[in-house]
């Protein structure tokens, strides 16, 4: 039997153009805490292990989403009806229930098979904005607003379901801040399209407290479904992030050299590590390049039955659980759970199977090597966007900032968009640039003018290819940069007002 929910008022949060939905929250205050559920697409109940569901789902390892379609792990008729937790219908779901102290730390936790009606379906930016009013009505402070949305959502649920969540979240958002995860301010871009695929607009996704939210319930159900399983010692398809390597950490200690940052490799590196260099660097005009080296300084996160713990979250066991719509990985997860706790309805034909327990490692390979897959193909069809997006604007002088020199030229970026473009060094004019590996810098013989990593600079845009999303910039006819100063007489880090963003790290669900 499923426990029925249908009575709470559980509500999901998520993009205004998300083509599914699968997860969803609620929350309620009691005396030492609070009672939260984050329940999740029944998906394990509709997809056997075994079937031709479950084979063509593995083969395609998570769903793959591009501005204009996706292709999904699921057939549409389960990934965006059947298993999508929509406003207003019955649906079943995997629900963890979780107790969360006042000091935000889970407390217990417990897992059921339920039915459940949503609430409502919310944009993240009329939460935020219903949110915002409700909390201004009251004289309390709501965080990271949202602007000048207007507030779309009933007044009566934002009381009785947003507030609630809020509040808890803000508890586990402390908590978060305590475990100092990683937190790197690199924003995603999103490209918006007209009825007829035509770009509209390409521009860095809005951050509010409405994501964070969100992202933190999601952790917080993560874990608790990693350790119940390890309860039982049922197998777990974890979420692993090993810590950097001391190669990468030597290359980085020799790149924040040349901003007079000191990177002491001797230490115990920690997210936190990271997260105080940032911190020391201000609003300084190089900050984002060294975010950015930062994050390639970093392991890539695999599927894995084995514990390696998440570097970038801090935690020392993760396991994806919360979108088995999109996510292999969360389905294997969720057939464990089924097994180990005797889920029903249907446990002996939903629960992880023999085999799978005993492929879980070919498996975790399989969906990793899927999942990067998946990413470069959505990385480099979004540059393409871009790159067709500024075909019209070939010839027009853009502000740009470098983001990587080598010997053959330096690369650029356009401001707010995104997309590299590559200024070859032939082009600079006739005198000869001395490339400088420690620095990254090119410098003119003659002039001494300097192009180095986080400069800002106008380039005309000389080409962009919409095939293969290439660009190429040039330097302004008739008129040369103003030369770059050397980095020790830049700004001292700190110096400058501001404080880093605490923005995700590796998509909105980690």
């Amino acid at each position: 039997m499923r426990e029925d929910l249908r009575h709470l008022p559980i509500v999901a949060i998520d993009p205004v153009d998300a083509r599914d939905h699968d997860d969803a929250v609620w929350a309620e205050a009691t005396n030492d805490g609070w009672n939260a559920i984050v329940a999740i697409a029944d998906v394990s109940y509709y997809v056997r292990p075994g079937s031709q569901l479950d084979r063509e789902a593995r083969r395609r390892g998570n769903s793959v989403y591009f501005p204009d379609r996706v292709v999904p792990m699921l057939p549409e008729t389960l990934s965006a009806d059947i298993c999508s937790l929509k406003e207003g219908v019955d649906r079943a779901a995997l629900a963890c229930h979780m107790q969360v102290g006042k000091d935000g730390k889970l407390k217990s936790w417990r897992f059921s098979r339920a039915v459940v009606r949503i609430a409502a379906n919310i944009a993240y930016e009329d939460a935020q904005a219903a949110i915002d009013s409700l909390c201004s009505g009251e004289g309390r402070s709501a965080g990271q607003g949202s602007g000048l949305r207007r507030n779309t959502v009933d007044h009566d649920l934002a009381k009785t379901a947003l507030l609630p969540l809020w509040d808890c979240w803000r508890a586990l958002y402390k908590a978060r801040e305590q475990r100092e995860p990683l937190e790197l301010d690199l924003p995603e871009r999103r490209v918006v399209l007209d009825e007829t695929g035509r770009i509209l607009s390409v521009a860095p996704r809005e951050r509010l407290d409405a994501h964070k939210l969100i992202e933190d319930y999601m952790i917080a159900a993560n874990v608790a479904a990693s350790k119940a399983l390890e309860a039982r010692k049922a197998p777990v398809m974890y979420r692993d992030h090993e810590p950097p390597s001391r190669e990468k950490l030597v290359a980085l200690k020799d790149y924040l050299k040349t901003f007079d940052l000191e990177f002491a490799l001797g230490q115990v590196i920690k997210p936190g590590t990271f997260n105080r260099i940032i911190e020391r660097i201000g609003d300084a005009d190089f900050r984002p390049q060294v975010m950015e080296q930062i994050l390639r300084s970093q392991t890539q996160a695999y599927y894995s039955p084995d514990n390696k713990g998440h570097f970038g979250l801090s935690l020392g066991s993760y396991a994806h659980f919360t979108s088995p719509i999109r996510r292999y990985a969360d389905l294997i997860v969720h057939r464990s759970l089924v097994g180990a706790y005797g889920l029903g309805p249907d446990v002996d034909k939903t629960a992880l199977t023999a085999a799978e327990s005993e492929a879980m490692e070919l498996i975790g390979e399989s969906i990793s090597q899927l999942e990067r897959r998946a990413m470069e193909a959505e990385r480099e069809t979004i540059d393409r966007y871009v790159a067709a997006y500024l075909s019209e604007r070939v010839g027009e002088v853009l502000e740009t900032r470098i983001t990587g020199v080598q010997p053959f030229g330096f690369f650029a970026t356009v401001e707010g968009l995104g997309g590299d473009g590559l200024v070859p060094v032939s082009t600079l004019g006739t005198e000869y640039f001395r490339y400088n590996e420690a620095s990254q810098t090119l410098t003119g013989e003659d002039s001494e003018t300097m192009f180095a990593p986080g400069q800002r600079l106008k380039l005309r845009l000389a080409e962009a290819n919409p095939v293969t999303g290439a660009l190429r910039f040039e330097l302004p006819e008739g008129g040369s940069p103003r030369a770059a100063p050397n980095r020790r007489d830049r700004e001292r880090p700190g110096k400058r007002r501001g404080r880093p963003a605490n923005i995700r790290h590796q998509g909105r669900r980690r």
